[in-house]
């Protein structure tokens, strides 16, 4: 699904997110989905960006408006998840 952005569902747009794919994060934000998308545990695309180091992909979550204070069912944040990215020291200077 790289680079298609024509009509992306939820679970595709967290599944982008989640592997780095830019270009598709942005036109499911430019077809309508919303930034904090999040799956049934309250998982939003930008804490799995976090979690796999995706700097490029949070930038956009977050300047498209992702709540960087969002917490999912069990408390936690997309702070949380990027202590799980080998570059998490960057992606949680993005967070503030």
């Amino acid at each position: 699904m790289t680079g298609n952005t024509d009509s992306i569902g939820e679970s595709d747009f967290l599944a982008a997110a989640a592997r780095g794919d830019a270009d598709v994060v942005r036109g499911g934000l430019d077809g309508g989905v919303a930034a904090d998308t999040a799956d049934t545990y309250g998982n939003t695309a930008l804490m799995m960006a976090c979690a796999r180091g995706q700097r490029e992909v949070c930038r956009v979550l977050l300047d498209a408006g992702a709540n960087p204070e969002h917490r999912n069912r069990y408390g936690f944040g997309p702070r949380q998840w990027a202590e799980w990215a080998s570059d998490g020291t960057a992606i949680r200077a993005l967070l503030d």
